[in-house]
């Protein structure tokens, strides 16, 4: 039997899908049974008198639609002058919470959108609320002794995840492979369905540019206007993924460096910039045989650098701190540890909490989709390859080893040209999802690119040129245009 909770509750069950579509403006189905989240869903902000739930019910497979079904969880926040027609949202991930996703553009500087739109957010299948798999994530740290070779370790992380890949799926197979970005994108007309509307918006971060993409090359007639920030790659490979951040993360360390030797008489790193990349690249060598322990106990090593050369710019003057500390012979005030991150909860419905993100349908999400090697050894050898064009951050890797076994082969979804209004957003100087992006996204769907000058990742609607978003669900019209982002850092904060 498969082990799968569902979430239509008495209070929120009994959900009919309308079979018509109506006008884009038109209200909720009326058969559609929204309640108060904060009167049904748990956690939830009891002061939060504005936000609906429901129950979305959806068919595991799309192609059987009078087969097993799943929940899907949804969350409404009504306009507060004429709904035009409602802008669903999804934050990314993948595995990422959409649900609370309304309230948080509510209250930031998108958040005139609240004005003429009913504002929507989901949990995909498999995430949070929505109907997902009961697999215990017991991930056991592998063996860190020094003793064993860099390609050892990474083999043990690697067979750990493979380990919980085969048991989890083994679970219910049937539901683990639906995980697609594509179904997810069915499941999401059929919440337009149940919305009451012919047409709708969308706004998709990261991850969600994905499904926004798959979404319109489906149902390229539904989309009233798409906005895509931080958009991802059209490959959908984690080895494209991989390597893609490997790069951007190898200009990010140059670019560090530079603003570190500019404020030399901050740090004492020296003037120039060359030299203070081989001095931090040796040290870390010199931390991969002989690791630093701090006085609280943390430890300083190879990784532990590495983790220091490609970040956020809001956080380089305490990089630079703590490298001028290494480089001293010292230790910073804080090292690396070693406890693995909290893979998050099950879907368990509206009456348990949930954390936001659930580690297990982010791996499915990406392994379904990818065409990538399933063999550690051929892993491996692709970041050995990096290593020797990237020096820095060639070594950087998140993705790639977690499909290490996954059950089945990934298959890509068909990303196709639309002629439906399509708004991406890419930042100019971001890691995570690299500006080249969304201009190889542009290549593969259409749109227009409106260029972020920062390193920020899925901020455009926290940032003053939110209004851009705004305008572009009131016009429809996208542009080819830059915008301000965050300010440089301040060296010594």
């Amino acid at each position: 039997m498969p082990l799968v909770r569902g979430v239509a509750l008495a209070a929120v069950s009994g959900l009919l899908l309308t079979t018509a579509p109506a006008p884009a403006g038109a209200e909720p189905s009326p058969e559609t049974d929204w309640r108060l989240c904060a009167e049904v869903a748990a956690g939830w902000d009891e002061d939060d008198r504005r936000t609906l739930c429901t129950t979305v019910t959806v068919p595991l497979d799309h192609a059987d639609p009078g087969g097993r079904t799943l929940g899907i969880a949804v969350t409404r926040v009504p306009a507060a002058e004429s709904n035009d027609y409602p802008v669903l949202f999804n934050p990314g991930g993948p595995g990422h919470q959409g649900v609370a996703t309304p309230g948080h553009i509510l209250d930031g500087e998108a958040r005139d959108l609240g004005l003429r739109h009913d504002l929507v957010g989901f949990d995909p299948r498999g995430v949070g609320h929505s109907d997902a798999l009961e697999c215990e994530y017991g991930f056991a740290v592998p063996d860190p002794s020094p003793e064993l070779s860099p390609r050892e370790r990474a083999r043990g992380v690697a067979e750990e995840h493979a380990r919980i890949n085969r048991e989890c799926h083994a679970a219910d197979p049937e539901l683990v492979e639906s995980l697609t970005v594509e179904n997810v994108a069915r499941d999401m007309d059929l919440v337009r369905e149940a919305l009451g509307a012919e047409t709708v918006g969308f706004y998709g971060v990261s991850w969600g540019s994905l499904l926004g993409a798959a979404y319109r090359s489906l149902f390229d007639d539904r989309v009233e206007a798409m906005l895509l920030d931080s958009v991802v790659s059209p490959d959908t490979s984690v080895s494209t993924l991989e390597a893609g951040q490997a790069e951007a993360g190898e200009e990010v360390f140059h670019r560090f460096s530079e603003w570190t030797a500019s404020h030399d008489a901050v740090y004492g790193l020296g003037t120039e910039a060359a030299p203070l990349r081989e001095r931090v690249l040796e040290l870390r060598e010199e931390l991969e045989e002989d690791p630093r322990t701090g006085p609280d106990g943390t430890v300083v090593d190879h990784d532990a650098v590495t983790a220091l050369l490609a970040t956020p710019e809001r956080e380089w003057p305490r990089n630079a701190s703590a490298l001028a500390a290494l480089l001293d012979g010292g230790v910073p005030e804080a090292g690396r540890t070693a406890e693995p991150a909290d893979p998050g909860l099950p879907g368990l419905g509206w009456e348990d909490e949930t954390d936001g993100a659930t580690f297990f349908a982010q791996m499915a999400l990406l392994c379904n989709d990818s065409e990538s090697p399933r063999d550690f050894d051929q892993v491996w050898r692709h970041r050995t390859e990096r290593a020797e064009q990237l020096p820095a951050m060639g070594t950087l890797g998140f993705y790639e080893h977690l499909c290490v076994g996954w059950p089945t082969p990934g298959r890509a979804p068909e990303l196709v040209r639309g002629e439906s209004p399509l708004q991406l957003v890419g930042h100019t100087r971001e890691m995570v999802t690299p500006h080249r992006w969304a201009l190889d996204m542009r290549e593969a769907v259409g749109g227009r690119v409106l260029s972020v000058a920062d390193d920020g990742h899925g901020t455009l609607s926290d940032l003053p040129c939110a209004g851009t978003a705004v305008e572009f669900f009131a016009t429809r019209t996208a542009v080819t245009d830059t915008c301000p982002g965050t300010e440089p850092p301040v060296p010594g904060t």
